[in-house]
């Protein structure tokens, strides 16, 4: 028996942990964190197993024959598909709307092929990033600069004793984190760091923290500046990093701001006790270190306000790039691939930017077109092909239903409005359905990729190298592969090199390495530190060089400093819906995608999750008269479902909780387990501009709704 561990990196989820990959005879049969990279997987990581050997993979190209929407199909070669791809793009490109391809993806590095042909060709990428914590991205940038942050949470390994950890709606301990940063919280605790965890969910992080506080959904920008208004008006803050790193007469302009948000006046919008505020305040301020991290805080309502405080806030106290704090990462030098392609100006040419809502986007200032927009964007002729690449927008779109409905609307001529819909996965989903094509992906077992992005929370990464540990059932190819092929037929002077091994080569020329080199070397390269207090060599990325609490470039549509109002969706018919629908996330499910819900043992009724039942308080629950376990129905504005009732202390009595990413109907296991989706209630984003935070891209995943017996 030929038995080797291999290094690789999962993608059961967006954290992309490194791993070990157990081989036995040309088959995978274990998966484990890798040891040299924090050694951890999680439960979804470990499953991965069962999703290679899938019975339901895709293992050859298929072609539409029925309507979108019917899922019927038949197979083709792959000539014939990048044949009709190409075709299409050509004609698009000719008539001058290159603009209007956009491909709907998750970017393994900033430098992504796939990426690099839309750059090259004129098109647009498109992530679950604005449904997710853009804001926080926009508030980062505006306020520290430097590269956009995603999920860069704070280095908890260097949390030190009496350090603060604050968690405003993170599931660290069940979503799509690092498999380490559970560890390295509890870590932390053992150390004698305080964990507060900001939710109105009693969520597992919940249960490991020192203090819960049971905020009111989209108190968050409240419950920051009360803390502020406190630390400052009291001289608490961190003079020093004050008066040295904050932009002259920023700190002013900020305190004559906080003068009437006072902790009592907050404790009105964000519904924490003010003696509580003050609490957390003090503690704060006293500490040796604060970090914040967010993610389900930053999706409800005027996310981008909630950024703005939480950055403001760390500011003040000096918690930046220290260890504990929020850290500012490096990008990794690498060569760039030559001639690098410019892309078209998102400003001008995004979808956002060229249809009738133009002017309400204006100050739209993110790297990406706003996910959620997309299907008004069809409907409104900005966005006439779509190519998905390990993603699900069938069911991830808030507003599901307004998504199939746009990719089936027809024109003037009975012609569909989106004239191709391209969609690449290793089985069929709900997505797939609508698509004119299907293209089999090779799964992250069976494909090479690199690396290298600046929001990973291992950040001893620097650099890793996904490798095939196994072999691609059928034909299936992996899109980056794809994708060169269209830019050699389509762009070839942006595609000269031979292939994606000969592309990530020429990349690490700026390292002295090479893909034999960094396989050799275990797959990982890392500069050996993170480095604190960057900023003190060579300032923070703003034209200042130093922190923006202040952004005058939004002055006119009044968030030159946080709004601390509830987001209007709080506000509208709490008549007709009382509730407010609160989405949550748990260790067993990585979001909507067919990986984890077509994975049986994600799905087993006593290991994993079959189902998603609605959390009610147990108080409202019996004034309601809904028994546990009872199967109620649940309305808003615009949609209903029927769900099981699953009574509990752990939720605010004010809210619902239902588990995000059920709901799929595609795929043997998925259609064994219950579960409803969540996106079926929340209206769809781009016909509610009202309710979006267009600065920062962000849209909301709760809405308003009631529960019925």
């Amino acid at each position: 028996m030929n038995s080797k561990w291999i290094p690789t990196v999962c993608y059961q989820c967006k954290a992309e942990c490194a791993i070990l990959a157990r081989v036995e005879d040309g088959v995978l049969r274990e998966i484990r964190g890798n040891p040299r990279a924090r050694g951890k997987a999680c439960v979804k990581g470990m499953a991965g197993v069962s999703l290679e050997y899938s019975p339901d993979r895709l293992t050859r190209p298929l072609k539409r024959v029925g309507k979108r929407g019917e899922g019927k199909f038949e197979p083709c070669s792959w000539e014939e598909a990048l044949h009709a791809i190409t075709r299409k793009l050509m004609e698009l490109r000719d008539r001058g709307e290159a603009h209007k391809l956009t491909a709907s993806f998750f970017p393994h590095s900033i430098t992504d092929p796939k990426w690099r042909f839309l750059d090259a060709y004129g098109g647009f990428i498109n992530t679950a990033l604005p449904h997710c914590d853009s804001a926080k991205i926009v508030a980062c940038i505006k306020t520290m600069g430097g590269v956009p942050n995603h999920h860069i949470p704070p280095n908890f390994a260097s949390v030190p004793k009496g350090g603060v950890i604050i968690l405003a709606g993170r599931h660290a301990m069940g979503c799509l984190d690092d498999a380490a940063v559970p560890r390295d919280i509890l870590n932390a605790r053992d150390r004698g760091a305080i964990l507060v965890v900001v939710d109105p969910i009693f969520t597992a992080d919940a249960a490991k923290a020192d203090w819960w506080i049971p905020i009111r959904p989209s108190g968050d920008t409240a419950l920051f500046i009360g803390m502020t208004h406190h630390i400052v008006m009291n001289g608490l803050y961190d003079k020093t990093f004050v008066e040295n790193w904050i932009r002259e007469g920023d700190f002013d302009k900020f305190r004559d701001y906080l003068a009437d948000k006072t902790p009592e006046a907050m404790s009105e919008i964000c519904d924490v006790p003010a003696k509580d505020i003050v609490k957390l305040a003090e503690m704060c301020a006293s500490a040796p270190s604060v970090g914040v991290d967010s993610f389900k805080g930053i999706m409800l309502g005027q996310a981008l306000d909630f950024g703005h405080a939480w950055t403001n806030f760390l500011a003040v106290t000096g918690n930046i790039d220290n260890p504990g704090g929020q850290p500012l990462p490096d990008v990794t030098p690498l060569s760039p691939v030559l001639p690098a392609p410019a892309g078209p100006s998102l400003g001008d040419m995004g979808w956002h930017r060229t249809g009738p809502d133009k002017d309400k986007f204006g100050k739209y200032s993110f790297i990406m077109e706003p996910t959620w927009y997309e299907a008004q964007a069809i409907k409104n002729g900005d966005l006439k092909v779509l190519v998905t690449a390990e993603c699900n927008p069938a069911l991830t779109e808030m507003g599901q239903e307004e998504w199939r409905k746009a990719v089936t609307m027809l024109d003037a001529k009975g012609q569909y409005q989106l004239e191709m819909l391209v969609s690449y996965e290793i089985m069929l989903s709900e997505t797939t359905r609508y698509a004119d094509y299907v293209l089999p992906d090779k799964s992250y077992f069976e494909r090479w990729e690199l690396l290298y992005m600046p929001w990973w929370y291992n950040f001893g990464h620097g650099i890793a190298l996904r490798q095939p540990v196994v072999d691609a059932p059928g034909e299936c190819r992996h899109s980056n592969e794809v994708f060169i092929e269209l830019g050699k037929r389509l762009c070839p002077e942006y595609f000269a090199f031979k292939d994606d091994l000969e592309y990530y080569d020429i990349q690490l020329e700026g390292l002295g390495l090479s893909v034999d080199k960094l396989q050799a070397m275990g797959g990982l390269w890392s500069p050996g530190t993170i480095g604190f207090r960057k900023y003190e060599r060579d300032g923070f990325g703003t034209p200042s060089k130093k922190v923006h609490l202040y952004w005058e470039d939004l002055e006119d549509v009044h968030q030159a400093l946080p709004r601390v109002g509830l987001a209007p969706e709080y506000k509208a018919d709490t008549g007709e819906f009382p509730f407010i629908l609160i989405s949550y996330r748990t260790i067993f499910h990585q979001g909507s995608g067919q990986w984890t819900h077509n994975n049986p043992q994600l799905r087993d009724p006593v290991g994993g999750l079959m189902e998603n039942p609605l959390l009610i308080n147990t108080a409202t629950a019996k004034k309601l008269g809904i028994e546990d376990g009872a199967v109620v129905t649940l309305r808003s504005r615009t949609g209903r479902i029927k769900v099981r009732a699953k009574c509990t202390e752990r939720i605010r009595p004010d809210c619902l909780g239902l588990h995000h990413g059920f709901g799929a109907t595609v795929g043997r296991v998925a259609v064994l387990g219950e579960g409803v989706s969540d996106n079926v209630l929340i209206p769809d984003s781009g016909m509610t501009l009202d309710w979006q935070d267009l600065v920062g891209g962000e849209s909301h995943v709760s809405t308003r709704v009631t529960v019925e017996r």
